[in-house]
């Protein structure tokens, strides 16, 4: 009996990282084929001098599912976007600040329509997604 409730205990718990691991995964993938595109885009919004990385969570089609973001009104503007767009996720250097781009598609240039402070170490911004990357 013990031996049977470690085995479903294991599986649930592989079950569980898969879970939390699937949008860290996607977010790779999408950074590594299209990471390129956005390296010098961050510099579009006039605040950011210096970016230590970057993360792609849409591009066009393609989106990893962020399952917590604590500003509901930009949850629901990403829920929204179509395939003309990419959402970017700019962190600063010294990780002081990041922020989420979105992008969109006019004529094969990518576009700054839209930025949010996610969290910063300075002001007010203090809010927090997943998946994480600080």
């Amino acid at each position: 009996m013990k031996k049977k409730f470690l085995v479903f205990l294991g599986v649930i718990t592989i079950l569980l990282l898969l879970f939390l691991l699937k949008p860290y995964v996607m977010v790779h993938h999408l950074t590594k084929e299209y990471g390129s595109e956005f390296c010098e885009l961050y510099s579009e919004n006039g605040f950011y001098s210096d970016i230590e990385y970057l993360k792609v969570f849409q591009y066009r089609d393609k989106k990893a599912d962020i399952y917590y973001l604590g500003n509901t009104g930009l949850k629901k503007e990403l829920s929204n976007l179509t395939q003309e767009y990419a959402v970017v996720l700019y962190v600063e250097e010294n990780h002081s600040s990041a922020s989420i781009f979105i992008f969109y598609d006019e004529n094969g240039q990518w576009k700054l329509v839209s930025w949010s402070t996610v969290w910063s170490s300075f002001g007010t911004a203090d809010g927090f997604m997943f998946p994480c990357y600080f």
